[in-house]
């Protein structure tokens, strides 16, 4: 039996507030319905935009300490890139890669079987035992790739 979208992750954060005796609150969760509603790499600021509209006294700081509670808590992973980072849902997800463009920002997920099967062979030949990983591709996106060299650095 599968639970309503976020109802699982309710419980996840629940179970982890109670093992750590953290408080329930009502930020907390609307910060986690916002989070789990954007479903793509958001920045603290992007969240902070989706939490005020309905949660104006909410502030960053509330926002960035959640989003590291969320991490610990195994519900959500943190994305650094350059200067910011984001925040994706990581409750009950596939592994996943990243491409990311340097000029707009924009991020796209790939699955690569290719890729997981060699990483594999490759650390039992060096005899590596592998826990966990992450591969992100830095480059260019469609748009940003077809625009003069230029103005894509413009941002």
């Amino acid at each position: 039996m599968t639970l309503p979208a976020g109802r699982e992750e309710r419980q996840v954060l629940a179970a982890y507030l109670e093992r750590h005796r953290l408080k329930r609150s009502a930020q907390r969760e609307a910060i986690l319905d916002a989070f789990l509603r954007a479903g793509h790499h958001v920045s603290v600021e992007d969240l902070l935009k989706i939490v005020r509209r309905r949660h104006p006294d909410v502030g960053r700081t509330t926002i960035y300490r959640t989003l590291k509670l969320f991490r610990e808590a195994g519900l959500a992973s943190e994305l650094a890139f350059g200067d910011e980072a984001r925040f994706e849902p990581l409750w009950n997800r596939d592994h996943h890669d990243h491409f990311v463009c340097v000029s707009c920002g924009e991020i796209l997920e790939f699955q690569s079987p290719e890729i997981e099967r060699l990483q594999t062979e490759i650390a039992e030949r060096v005899g590596f035992k592998v826990e966990g990983h992450r591969h992100t591709i830095f480059g260019r996106c469609r748009r940003c790739a077809a625009k003069p060299a230029r103005e894509a650095r413009g941002r």
